[in-house]
């Protein structure tokens, strides 16, 4: 076996917490070795290291409740979404902020996940060599392969670190393994410490990276120059966003345990650091053959098949994407089971859209159902009445509407994809409220594959990729960061244009000339875009918070969240009605340390409102 398919089948097999076994001074000395430093002589034990210091690439299509239940769901995970105003993937069971939360009850933590992982790869930097074969064992680790394994490792730790500051903020900023005798009880570095190192560090890793895309399928899950460049855009996209520059209030005054404050006072000139790391994204992409996926359909382009078919396999517009995925099919307890109506065969249907993503959506000719700074309500939106589709009588909420809301949002009345049957929600049809259903009268169909289904014969399971970058989302930082510093440069436009191209919608200065050059207007439709275009994927969580919106009408994360009425019958079904009243407070803008952690540190300061 090659020693690159020795270390994928290590990522793929590792659990996130299996790299524990390495964490303790007992079990470091793996395979009956006396001395650490033994682990590093073996060629064998020097590539399982490795491997689990590159476990923690996040799965963001692990999303819904029976992966929490089941222990198996982390912050390296997806309950992002669910924690946002876009899903409920609950059916019924308590769910996070239905109730205000303190440091000692918030889940999905990567605190500790991330900092075992960074200890592992600081030992790895320090103890790994070069091993020639000797005697009868003809293994060794030779110089090209040590020096991409070192590379890989250098990345890992400062992406480790940058998803730390997502969630966190200020983080402690760890360079060196510390053995379990010394004093770890480390202080939280600020926000321009941090940023500044993990920018650093991944400049420093970029020249010893592949500069162009891995086209082998067995080693895509290693990092690129491109990756590289991609966290440090979205490093920079934080660092200037509100949340950590100058708009947290409560954070101003948070001062560490020697009186050093952790958040800076506001300083636009981030935003010209955040776009110039966002343009090095699209440059790297246009010199190496990253373009946005568009599919056709004899020989024209198909944005109904394009925005499906994004999701389905590995294409030129995915950046990074984990290969150890989520998707475990109609015989696991996951996404595609959870998203397949109970009335289709081993369906569970519990994964509901909110009413508030599907109101986000665009009409078919790319305005909103109801008037936005930016542009004017469509005259084809009606909430009377219904309309043929596909040979179905469906209500007009859910008529001419624009392709991502069709690949995003299965409505009722709408045809089973296998079965071509019409699904219905309301009280005495197949699918309502009784057992495990939608709470609110939709199901999630973004990301499913509408090749798996358990009608015999059946395909109980598809592979595809669990995408963590794409480049339309860095056409929507670039476009966010070059309308902060220059608003009246054409490309702020152009490059949201270029997602609304590929999902079948005009430009926007088409449909509204005023909107070019305004700063104001055209935040907020990128924000609106950046809504809709990465709906589900795990984003909108950390961009409400580090824009500051969710407590406006447009991020809004508390109150009363809608959807059908699941108790109507085929005549009051299609009522907006409230399923689910969720609860935001000022502090969750940021995570709080973990409790356990606190009580342990004599410097560690918590944050705001924790």
């Amino acid at each position: 076996m090659k020693l690159y398919k020795l270390i994928l089948l290590f990522i793929v097999v590792s659990s996130l917490t299996s790299c524990k076994k390495y964490l303790n001074v007992s079990d470091e000395l793996a395979g009956g070795l006396t001395n650490i430093d033994e682990v590093f002589k073996n060629p064998a034990y020097t590539r399982r290291w490795y491997a689990n210091v590159m476990s923690g690439v996040p799965d963001y299509s692990m999303i819904i409740r029976a992966d929490w239940d089941a222990g198996g769901q982390t912050g390296l995970h997806n309950p992002w979404s669910t924690m946002t105003d876009e899903i409920n993937a609950t059916y019924g069971m308590s769910l996070p902020f239905l109730s205000s939360k303190n440091a000692s009850n918030m889940g999905f933590h990567r605190w500790t996940i991330l900092y075992q992982l960074i200890r592992q790869a600081n030992i790895f930097l320090e103890k790994a060599q070069i091993i020639p074969a000797s005697g009868t064992d003809a293994d060794k680790l030779d110089q090209a392969e040590f020096d991409k394994l070192k590379a890989n490792v250098l990345f890992m730790r400062a992406y480790y670190h940058y998803l730390l500051f997502e969630q966190y903020g200020p983080i402690p900023i760890v360079k060196r393994s510390y053995s379990l005798t010394e004093d770890i009880d480390l202080p939280r570095n600020t926000v321009d410490e941090v940023v500044t190192f993990i920018s650093k560090e991944l400049d420093d890793v970029m020249p010893l990276l592949p500069q162009s895309p891995i086209t082998d399928e067995q080693l895509r899950a290693n990092p690129t120059k491109g990756v590289a460049l991609a966290v440090k855009a979205k490093l920079w996209m934080y660092a200037a966003s509100p949340l950590y520059n100058g708009g947290y209030t409560e954070a101003l005054s948070l001062k560490d345990s020697t009186g050093k404050a952790l958040f800076p006072a506001a300083d636009p000139e981030k935003w010209k650091k955040a776009l110039a790391a966002t343009k090095a994204v699209i440059d790297y992409a246009q010199l190496n053959g990253h373009k946005l996926y568009v599919a056709q359909t004899n020989g024209v382009d198909d944005p109904d098949k394009s925005v499906y078919d994004l999701f389905q396999l590995y294409n030129d517009e995915i950046i990074w994407a984990n290969p150890n995925n989520g998707w475990n099919g109609m015989d696991g307890d996951r996404i595609e089971r959870r998203s397949t109506p109970r009335s289709e065969p081993n369906g569970l249907g519990s994964s509901s859209v909110l009413q508030e993503l599907v109101d986000d959506f665009y009409m078919k000719d790319g305005k909103p159902i109801n008037n936005t700074s930016f542009l004017s309500a469509s005259p084809l939106y009606s909430e009377s009445g219904f309309s043929n589709f596909n040979g179905v009588q469906v209500y007009n909420m859910w008529i001419n509407r624009e392709p991502r809301f069709y690949n995003t949002v299965f409505f009722a009345g709408r045809k089973w994809h296998i079965s071509n049957k019409p699904i219905y929600f309301y009280v005495g049809s197949p699918n309502d409220r009784s057992g495990q259903a939608p709470l609110n009268g939709y199901l999630l169909y973004k990301r499913f594959s509408k090749k798996v289904h358990k009608t015999s014969p059946g395909v109980a399971s598809v592979f595809r990729p669990s995408i963590i970058f794409r480049l339309a989302e860095f056409y929507l930082l670039y476009a966010e960061a070059l309308n902060e510093v220059e608003p009246g440069n054409p490309d702020v436009l152009k490059y949201v244009n270029l997602v609304r191209k590929r999902a079948g919608i005009p430009d926007l200065e088409t449909l509204n000339p005023a909107i070019a050059g305004n700063k104001d207007l055209q935040r907020a439709a990128i924000q609106r875009e950046s809504r809709i275009e990465l709906a589900t994927e795990g984003q909108r969580y950390f961009d409400v918070r580090r824009w500051m919106i969710a407590e406006t009408p447009s991020g809004r994360q508390g109150g009363d969240f809608f959807g059908m009425d699941m108790n109507g019958d085929a005549n009051t079904f299609y009522t907006r009605t409230k399923f689910q009243t969720r609860v935001f407070e000022r502090k969750m803008y940021l995570y709080p340390i973990p409790f356990t952690e606190m009580q342990k540190s004599k410097k560690l300061v918590q944050n705001p409102g924790w």
